[in-house]
């Protein structure tokens, strides 16, 4: 009995220390700057200042990642059930080179892909310790992160709670 109280105590101990996982891990960061090597499907690059005042859906994505492209269908229909309403999705990716040039062909014959996309854009990735794709993050207007994850569960629930706060 002793030992079995003593190996929970070291699992909750060893639990404790670990980073939460989850949404709650992306809740609360400030939007990054948005240096990046190029950008599709915008007249200019994009600042965090110019998506203050926004509702932003931040997509850090790979055209040759398999969940990433799954998903593309899903952020398609949300971008176009969304963006009337003022939410906006930006693309980040950590594409260089020959791969960012495979991204730009990708984005411009998938059709509703319309939103800004960047490519070689480590920088944001290391701010946010972004590891793993696809991975989402949500801005409220103010630029401060209110929802993440690495699938869209749970994000229409967010937004119209954002939308409703106007």
């Amino acid at each position: 009995m002793i030992l079995l109280v003593a190996g929970a105590a070291t699992l909750v101990a060893i639990q404790g220390g670990r980073p939460k996982l989850g949404a709650g891990m992306y809740v609360g960061k400030i939007l990054p700057p948005l240096d990046a090597g190029g950008w599709i499907n915008t007249k200019k690059p994009l600042t965090a200042e110019d998506l203050r005042g926004k509702i932003v859906l931040i997509d850090f994505w790979a055209s040759d990642c398999v969940p990433c492209i799954r998903s593309l269908p899903s952020l398609i229909e949300f971008h176009k059930r969304y963006r009337d309403q003022g939410v906006m999705i930006v693309g980040l990716s950590n594409q260089s080179g020959q791969r960012a040039a495979y991204m730009k062909n990708f984005i411009e014959t998938h059709d509703g892909m319309d939103w800004p996309n960047a490519y070689d854009a480590q920088l944001a990735y290391e701010i946010l310790g972004i590891n793993g794709i696809p991975t989402y993050l949500l801005y409220d207007r103010s630029g401060r992160s209110v929802w993440g994850g690495h699938s869209l569960h749970g994000l229409e629930d967010a937004v119209t709670a954002l939308l409703a706060k106007k």
